[in-house]
């Protein structure tokens, strides 16, 4: 039903862009899982169709090409349209600062997210944007990818609408 979807996602440009001339030093992948329980357990099953209601794992690995460290690697993950992500999904396996965008990505603040709202009695209220409206995650690693294939991992949850 959703197949454009994860075909989408999978195929989209993650890092850089590389040129014919020589190749991007940090390149990354993103793999699309299915979220299924199993007596109790979770499992991943790679993602070909998705169904409503069905929680995908995105995961995405950045690897250094190059034999330097490379540090301030910036990650950017989607929201696909269609979905929602999970609250408190986002983690990465190198400390980083998480930062959310709820306007296609054009910026990115600390959660929570909030906007001041007037009520209808001219009240200004501090109103909390639910992560329902978010559109990307952005992660800010703190420490260097090592050369010579260093990795990075990070990984997040989305609901099919």
């Amino acid at each position: 039903m959703k197949r454009f979807l994860v075909a989408a996602i999978i195929a989209m440009p993650l890092f850089g862009m590389t040129s014919g001339y020589a190749e991007a030093p940090v390149q990354g992948t993103m793999e699309a899982f299915v979220v299924e329980l199993k007596n109790d357990k979770e499992q991943l099953k790679a993602a070909e169709d998705v169904e409503p209601n069905q929680i995908v794992e995105y995961q995405l690995t950045y690897t250094n090409k190059s034999n330097l460290k490379i540090a301030g690697l910036t990650v950017v993950g989607p929201v696909p349209e269609g979905t929602t992500y999970v609250s408190d999904t986002a983690n990465a396996d190198v400390e980083a600062n998480l930062k959310v965008s709820i306007d296609g990505g054009l910026t990115f603040e600390q959660e929570p997210v909030t906007r001041e709202v007037v009520k209808a009695n001219g009240e200004v209220i501090e109103k909390v944007i639910p992560s329902d409206e978010y559109t990307h995650l952005q992660w800010t690693a703190q420490s260097a990818i090592e050369g010579e294939g260093g990795k990075q991992f990070y990984r997040y949850r989305v609901r099919v609408k």
